[in-house]
């Protein structure tokens, strides 16, 4: 490979520079909704305090402790509801949560829970906690994994949204932070449908039997009725305990399948994005095959898998992505197309043979690779912005 990591980091920043999504870190497959969490909130703030009602100002909040930071005033510009007004009055012990941030975009105070026995420990926990996450990132979702299934509503809560976004190699290390009768009967709750796809990813490392069943149950239940519906987890969870059979399957049902819709596919493209991205990664010859069926049969997906192939340093996409810059479907936009180009360009170059590659070092003050990078990473910008005027 003639490309070099610094080539390839200023590729992956041109490539935001034209507005295309990046592939995130998390777990794209369970990422929830909201997708910050309390912690987030407390870690962020430059100011937490525990308050209660002002008895001086009904329906308003008066700090009576300050967790971290300082405040120049007790009164809280917040306005005490009437549920948890009556919640307060119930049982004395209890006190609002709520941060405060001095500039934007989440300038001023904001209430993130009311901190019972169960969340007061834990909030203290969470800003003692802080510095050493910054370090050791993968400490904070084993932290929270515990406290998946908790009684507690806003722990549960808490919990989830910390799990659900964690990288999808993190997650496959918490298959043991909930027994799988636990999973299954949550699983069975079609109240929490749309936190099902973490417990699905949970349940593939179970290792049982009867887990193992239900998920290639699942998947061709998907495939014969053309389900959508977490489709993305089930698919992911059938490539984390059958590898092989798994990726055949999907090839022979999906991707040789011109019939499939749009959200399958995507629902599928996700799949192999979080595997080649941060799972199964030794995969990633077999899922760019597959990628170039996808790229056959859906054009209009080609920003998202050239994207993966980006991040991955895969270039042998080169010529079909290529093909598809230079007629691109209508619902691709114009920065998109940019990109298309500048993938196929780099995979151009990651071909050359490494006497002429040497040669082209010697004879320019940089790599071509490098020279792509800058010009697209510079004019992409003013480029668009004339687009847009002209469009306008």
């Amino acid at each position: 490979m003639i490309l070099s990591r610094s080539a390839c980091l200023l590729s992956v920043i041109a490539w935001g520079a034209a507005g295309l999504p990046l592939p995130v870190r998390a777990c794209q497959i369970c990422l929830p909704i909201p997708t910050r969490s309390a912690a987030d909130f407390l870690i962020e703030a430059d100011a937490v305090v525990l308050a209660r009602e002002n008895p001086d100002k009904p329906f308003s909040l008066k700090a009576v402790e300050v967790l971290k930071g300082e405040i120049s005033s007790t009164e809280i510009d917040l306005f005490l509801d009437s549920q948890t007004r009556r919640l307060l009055a119930l049982h004395p012990g209890r006190r609002v949560v709520c941060v405060h941030r001095a500039q934007d975009p989440d300038a001023g105070w904001r209430r993130i829970g009311v901190a019972n026995e169960v969340l007061d420990p834990i909030v203290r926990e969470i800003l003692g906690r802080s510095a050493d996450w910054a370090a050791n990132p993968g400490e904070r979702p084993a932290y929270f994994a515990r406290f998946l299934g908790h009684e507690d509503a806003q722990l549960r809560t808490l919990a989830h949204l910390e799990v659900a976004r964690a990288p999808y190699d993190e997650i496959r290390k918490l298959g043991g932070a909930l027994p799988p009768g636990e999973i299954r009967v949550f699983l069975e709750n079609y109240r929490y449908i749309e936190w099902h796809a973490l417990y699905i990813l949970l349940l593939a490392q179970s290792g049982e039997k009867v887990d193992r069943e239900r998920i290639v149950g699942s998947i061709e239940s998907a495939a014969r009725f053309s389900l959508s519906t977490q489709l993305a987890a089930w698919a992911t969870a059938f490539i984390e305990i059958e590898e092989d059979t798994a990726l055949d399957f999907l090839e022979e049902r999906y991707f040789r399948d011109p019939g499939r819709s749009l959200d399958e596919m995507r629902a599928l493209q996700a799949a192999l994005s979080v595997h080649g991205a941060r799972g199964h990664t030794h995969l990633r010859g077999r899922i760019a095959e597959l990628y170039r069926l996808l790229l056959g049969s859906r054009p209009e997906m080609a920003p998202r898998i050239a994207a993966d192939l980006m991040l991955w340093e895969h270039w042998g996409l080169g010529d079909a992505v290529a093909g598809i810059a230079a007629s691109p479907p209508e619902s691709i936009e114009f920065g998109e197309i940019v990109q298309l180009r500048a993938y196929a360009r780099l995979a151009r170059e990651a071909r050359v043979p490494p006497v002429v590659a040497h040669h082209s070092r010697e004879s320019s003050p940089g790599t071509p690779v490098f020279v792509i990078v800058v010009v697209v990473l510079c004019l992409v910008p003013v480029v668009l912005g004339m687009h847009r005027r002209r469009r306008g």
